[in-house]
């Protein structure tokens, strides 16, 4: 794994705002021609690039595992959940006191 932070380069902002990426940056980060880049700013004058995942869902997968818990603990709770609900008794709501009745229509005159 590379070092946290590593000097490999350096590039210039051209008048269209457009810079070269340093190709030994690139290189080590494994990136190609096309791969598509999440730009990010960190502070006031930090900016931050990034390849873009191709499936989201996949890149973040288990990356939460420390605030949720483990799939195995999740679905554990999830069973004592369950399984709480049906020893429950169940809630039948009470009659109501007074009968109700439909509003009385219009008389006609």
């Amino acid at each position: 794994m590379a070092p946290l932070v590593s000097t490999v380069g350096e590039t210039i902002i051209t008048g269209k705002n457009q810079v070269s990426l340093p190709a030994q940056g690139v290189r080590s980060l494994g990136w190609e021609r096309g791969d598509r880049l999440v730009v990010q700013l960190l502070g006031e004058d930090v900016m931050i690039l990034r390849r873009r995942p191709a499936n989201w869902a996949e890149a973040y997968a288990g990356k939460l595992g420390h605030v949720f818990g483990t799939n195995e603990e999740n679905l554990r709770f999830l069973e004592e959940e369950r399984a709480s609900w049906e020893s429950e008794t169940p809630i039948v709501p009470a009659a109501p006191a007074t009968p109700i009745r439909s509003p009385r229509k219009a008389r006609r005159r």
